[in-house]
């Protein structure tokens, strides 16, 4: 999550490393620290460009079935496009009519796994968002 009207890696706590299951709970390698996640504290400081509401994102892993199963639960998702010079031209090439989707993803290319990235005014909302999407992913699989 970001300071208000951020401007730099530095203004972002994020957890270094990824969130891992461990004993059947999810933990974190270390605590939220300032300018801990850049590629991510990157991607959400092209967001606050465009809308500077939202101050906080949560990457997870990739995969068309999620991307399904957001859209299917009334989300606009969309495809981050490569071949923009930079993340802020990336991020502007996301606009559905002036309007930036909350979730935007990757299906990942060279050296660069595929990621969705879901976007709220603060931390709490995108932890309520991705858990929401674990709940109907699970529910998904146990229809199976």
């Amino acid at each position: 999550m970001a300071l208000k009207q951020a401007t730099s890696i530095e203004e972002v706590a994020g957890i270094p490393g990824r969130l891992t299951e461990v004993f059947g709970r999810v933990t974190a390698a270390a605590y939220p620290t300032w300018g801990a996640s850049k590629n991510t504290a990157k991607i959400l400081l092209a967001v606050m460009k465009l809308d500077p509401s939202r101050r906080a994102a949560m990457e997870i892993k990739y995969s068309e079935q999620l991307v399904d199963i957001i859209r299917k639960h009334g989300f606009h998702v969309a495809l981050l496009k490569s071949g923009c010079e930079t993340i802020n031209q990336t991020i502007q090439a996301c606009m559905v009519d002036n309007q930036l989707p909350s979730i935007i993803y990757t299906e990942g290319g060279f050296a660069r796994e595929g990621a969705i990235i879901i976007t709220a005014g603060n931390a709490v909302e995108v932890a309520d968002t991705v858990i929401s999407i674990a709940a109907w992913y699970s529910q998904e699989q146990e229809n199976r």
